[in-house]
């Protein structure tokens, strides 16, 4: 074999390699097509206005107790492919409380906004953020939770922050169970790759 024959089946060999990796040579077989898209079905027309209604009641206990219920709107959807589903919840609303400590009630009105997902294989978590007025005392409050979610049920530690000064009736640390109901439950906005 001479010089220029080993030249040209070198050159031969490395440029069929490359070209058979650099292109797809294998356009109507599906299972080499890269064109990957995410199918939405049930596709909300306002992300703000939601798919469904909130109705969140809640039981805290710390210091005092505190019972709350809620309504609002939320944005439901989940995406499941190869690895598992993924279901996420926006909720936002306002609310009612009543709160007993020592005795002593307080009525309070809230505005709300929360975040929940729950990945199937499980693991879920949540946070919320409350903004709460104390009617019977004229306190303002700010309330971050965070914890376990698994959509329709919560298990959240909560921290009261009062933002003025006044009688303190809602518990600075306090841990929450609240039940989240929707109506329609079944619409959920739907992401699915066209194929995994």
């Amino acid at each position: 074999m001479t010089n220029s024959s080993r030249f040209n089946f070198v050159f031969l060999f490395i440029f069929i390699h490359f070209n058979y990796f650099a292109q797809n040579n294998h356009s109507t077989d599906s299972i080499h097509n890269d064109t990957h898209f995410i199918v939405i079905n049930n596709q909300v027309k306002s992300k703000f206005l939601g798919n469904s209604w909130h109705l969140p009641i809640g039981y805290s206990v710390g210091i005092s107790q505190e019972l709350e219920a809620g309504i609002g709107r939320s944005y439901k959807r989940n995406m499941c492919g190869g690895a598992g589903c993924f279901f996420e919840v926006n909720s936002w609303g306002v609310g009612y409380g009543i709160a007993l400590k020592s005795g002593n009630a307080a009525q309070s009105i809230r505005g709300y906004y929360g975040y929940n997902f729950l990945y199937f294989p499980p693991f879920s978590a949540g946070i919320r953020g409350d903004y709460i007025y104390d009617i019977s005392n004229q306190v303002h409050y700010l309330k971050p939770s965070l914890g376990f979610s698994f959509i329709l049920v919560e298990l959240f530690y909560s921290y009261g922050l009062k933002i003025n000064n006044g009688v303190r009736i809602f518990p600075s640390h306090a841990f929450t169970l609240r039940i989240n109901l929707f109506y329609p439950m079944k619409k959920w906005e739907e992401h699915r790759p066209n194929r995994c």
